[in-house]
């Protein structure tokens, strides 16, 4: 039985994913708990040191405290536009962060912002924007050419090459790798994973105070099947919940989460690397709330805030740390972090990968951030699958739909934020 809840005083802030919001989360500054309790510093030295097992602490703790730094440099390198990035990826070991140009300008600003910012950077000269890249990879998935057809979705960009990657049967690399070459497309064949959707039945029972990423979500009477992600509004101000659009049985099947129903899904979209569905959110249970919140056992009411969303695809960047809010295996359990492998993986449709991270069946759906080094949560996808097993296996991965591909989709819809 519910009490009523308190009227909220203020109107949320809407935030587009287009948008990053600076300001602390609360009153108090930023927020201290992190995806397992501890130290926002000790979380990603962790991650980095599972990842890269060859790291020192020292070094692990130093990537980890620069991660503020290296994405100020973005967005000071891309304030006036970002034809002259190519994309970016940090190397933790070396604790250097490698960033693509396209021109000597931006280079000569790379060069200065990284001595005033104490950033380790190294420049590479390339031919494309990581825009004009990330066009490229959208006009061959949604294309109708041969290599289009055989491509089937599985298509990734590499900012180490400038390029764009296509997996195709290996019987039809040859034929096509050397029109697609004079189109800077690396045709690869494609490799067999043992993948699954991370969709299932596991219990992530009494969470609907509000409405918060990484809580189950229950679908007509087929029980918990998914996890929730973040949260959103149209310009109406109609709210939904986002989670992954392969959970989907159809429109107008009503979701809930813990005793409370959400809403009707009114639309799903798995192609590509899109995975993502809209919940309405038509109980008055939920209409009023405030949103941006993350489910984590340590704080208090078992919720965090979430700060911001990535504004598009070219911000998300090989070796940096995210966590995901989704754990049906351990329904009162911690959140599982990892590093980013690659923002668009080929072999798994463009989406984005994150390495030694093995998500369980049931966490499909669930948020995926980047925890900062002073405690901020930045939206950066909805999960959608992971290696087969459950928290078991070395060398596993996990992948998501990334946010800015959701946006792309669903232009009108703003994600909230605290």
């Amino acid at each position: 039985m519910h009490f009523r809840k308190p009227t909220c005083a203020a109107v949320a802030t809407l935030v587009a994913l287009g948008a990053l919001v600076h300001g602390g989360a609360s009153a108090g500054g930023a927020p201290r708990s992190p995806a397992d309790g501890k130290d926002p510093l000790l979380v990603a030295a962790q991650a980095y040191r599972k990842s890269y097992p060859q790291m020192s602490e020292e070094a692990a703790r130093a990537a980890a405290a620069q991660q503020d730094q290296r994405k100020a440099l973005y967005e000071e390198l891309t304030r006036n536009g970002d034809a002259g990035f190519g994309g970016a990826w940090f190397d933790p070991p070396s604790g250097v962060l490698h960033v693509a140009v396209t021109n000597d300008d931006t280079a000569a600003q790379l060069a200065a912002l990284g001595k005033r910012l104490d950033v380790k950077v190294e420049s590479l000269r390339v031919q494309r924007s990581f825009a004009e890249l990330q066009s490229l990879a959208d006009s061959i998935r949604g294309g109708k050419d041969v290599l289009a057809e055989a491509a089937r979705g599985r298509v990734g960009i590499d900012v180490r090459t400038n390029g764009v990657v296509v997996a195709v049967e290996a019987a039809q690399q040859g034929a096509l790798a050397s029109a697609a070459a004079s189109a800077g497309v690396t045709v690869v064949a494609n490799r067999e994973s043992r993948t699954e959707e991370d969709a299932g039945c596991v219990d992530r029972r009494s969470c609907d105070w509000t409405i918060r990423a990484g809580s189950a979500l229950w679908r007509g009477a087929d029980g918990h099947v998914c996890s929730t992600g973040f949260t959103g509004r149209d310009a109406g101000g109609q709210r939904y919940v986002l989670t992954a659009g392969h959970c989907s049985t159809g429109g107008g099947v009503q979701w809930g989460t813990g005793g409370q129903q959400i809403g009707p899904l009114t639309v799903a979209g798995t192609w590509g690397s899109l995975d993502a569905a809209l919940i309405a959110v038509t109980n008055p249970w939920f209409t009023g709330d405030l949103g941006g919140e993350i489910y984590n056992r340590y704080a208090p009411n078992k919720s965090v805030p979430l700060n911001g969303v990535a504004p598009n695809l070219g911000y998300i960047w090989s070796g940096e740390v995210v966590c995901l809010a989704a754990n049906f295996a351990e329904p009162d359990g911690d959140s599982f972090c990892g590093t980013i492998g690659t923002n668009s993986d080929p072999w798994e449709s463009g989406l984005a990968k994150v390495d030694n991270v093995d998500a369980c069946g049931g966490d499909s759906g669930g948020g995926w951030y980047w925890l900062t080094s002073t405690g901020r949560r930045i939206g950066y996808g909805l999960h959608s699958r992971s290696s087969t097993g459950c928290h078991n296996h070395a060398g596993s991965a996990s992948w998501f739909s990334p946010l800015p591909v959701v946006k792309s989709w669903a232009p009108w819809l703003d994600v909230e934020v605290v």
